[in-house]
């Protein structure tokens, strides 16, 4: 523009016998947008405005000149708004002049403000179930996509294998309301309920790592989608919220946790089926052994076996992975209201992961027991553990 002659622009614009394709040569624009220029030209007294505003800059200086000569001040005033400086500059300045002259001249344009931000949708809810016997949890995270709907991914995760499972779907909004609220209803006996959106985030991050360790086949595009997702920060420990009680809450926390059984997220747990099998191998051939006089005598050593196939269950690894589910069930029932539960659960997650005998552990023993209910010795039967230590929070001592 600086080295640009607007008068002789402006002349070759005027000229009939001047070709379009010299003009677009000397103003360095496309050959449609020069004859463009020029029919405005020719009908500046009818043109809008807008047309002559949408010109390239060479083209829209010469007709701001035209303008001013031609008494355009709406023209000119829409120039004053142009996307080039050096247009808006000279237009602005063609305004002034005008001005003090004293003609009337209207306001340039303003620029529109920039629109409102759109508000801000608020996180859609995540959901999950409480977990179960076998250490599994569902998620289910949805991801709202501009003009498609809803994404939702429904994965499976186990504490020990990690991610089982992942499928994602896409669903309109109303369907995924409709998704929704059938996950309540129907999954009232599996403890589903809402989970903050980042902490569902953590536990799918957390559970694929574990597929490296366990050597679990991960999910066909689970990393892919996990990427997506972005970096997750560390699961909280469920174990950090349930300090232990004092001594005598303690001992009647964990005296209740049989009753823990009772509650539909936990009547289905059970010892591993395939100990219970050799347990109950065990007893059918007691069942048929000649080696016992009477059936008092045989039904006394089947209470034998059960018992002892209590504390037989519980090695070192067993105990750890059911403390940390049984962590995670009290945070489950603090969250929904069940404060009474919550602490007989967390009270059986200490005294298993302190070594605390097995058969006092009422929730332990029930876990083989209640498979077994013909043969399992009768309530009571077990020693009365003795008193714990001073500071201690164990009905017994560990080992």
């Amino acid at each position: 523009m600086t080295t640009l002659d607007v008068d002789r622009l402006l002349a070759l614009l005027r000229d009939p016998n001047v070709e379009s394709q010299e003009i677009a040569a000397v103003a360095g624009v496309p050959r449609e947008e020069a004859g463009r220029a020029s029919r405005l030209l020719l009908g500046l007294a009818r043109a809008r405005p807008d047309e002559i505003a949408s010109l390239p800059a060479p083209l829209a200086s010469a007709l701001c000149r035209a303008a001013v000569q031609s008494g355009r001040t709406d023209v000119v005033a829409a120039l004053a708004g142009h996307g080039s400086k050096e247009v808006a500059k000279e237009a602005k300045r063609n305004l002034h002049v005008l001005r003090a002259r004293g003609v009337a001249v209207p306001e340039p344009p303003r620029a529109p403000p920039p629109p409102a931000p759109a508000a801000a949708e608020a996180p859609l809810p995540a959901y999950a179930s409480a977990i179960d016997g076998r250490g599994e949890q569902a998620f289910w995270i949805p991801r709202a996509v501009p003009g498609k709907g809803i994404e939702v991914a429904q994965a499976v995760i186990s504490d020990t294998g990690g991610l089982l499972d992942l499928q994602v779907g896409l669903l309109g909004r109303k369907e995924w309301r409709a998704f929704a609220k059938g996950l309540l209803d129907r999954g009232a006996t599996m403890g589903v309920g809402e989970i903050d959106p980042e902490r569902a985030r953590s536990a799918l991050v957390a559970a694929r790592a574990r597929n490296d360790a366990s050597g679990q086949r991960v999910p066909e595009g689970a990393d892919l989608w996990l990427t997506r997702l972005g970096p997750a920060a560390p699961p909280p420990d469920p174990s950090a919220r349930f300090a232990p009680l004092p001594d005598d809450d303690e001992r009647a926390a964990l005296a209740a946790s049989a009753a823990l059984h009772d509650l539909p997220l936990l009547r289905s747990w059970l010892a591993d089926e395939e100990y219970l099998r050799q347990i109950a191998a065990r007893l059918d051939e007691i069942a048929v052994s000649p080696l016992y006089l009477d059936d008092r005598q045989r039904a006394e050593q089947m209470a034998r076996t059960v018992s002892d196939a209590v504390d037989g269950y519980f090695d070192e690894a067993r105990r750890r992975t059911l403390s940390g589910r049984l962590f995670a069930i009290a945070e489950h029932l603090e969250t929904r209201g069940e404060p009474a539960h919550a602490r007989a659960a967390a009270a059986t997650a200490r005294a298993l992961a302190a070594g605390a005998p097995p058969h006092a552990i009422p929730f332990a023993r029930l876990l083989v027991e209640k498979a077994f209910p013909a043969a399992a010795p009768p309530p009571g039967a077990a020693a009365a553990p003795p008193e714990p230590p001073a500071g201690s929070p164990l009905i017994v001592a560990p080992r």
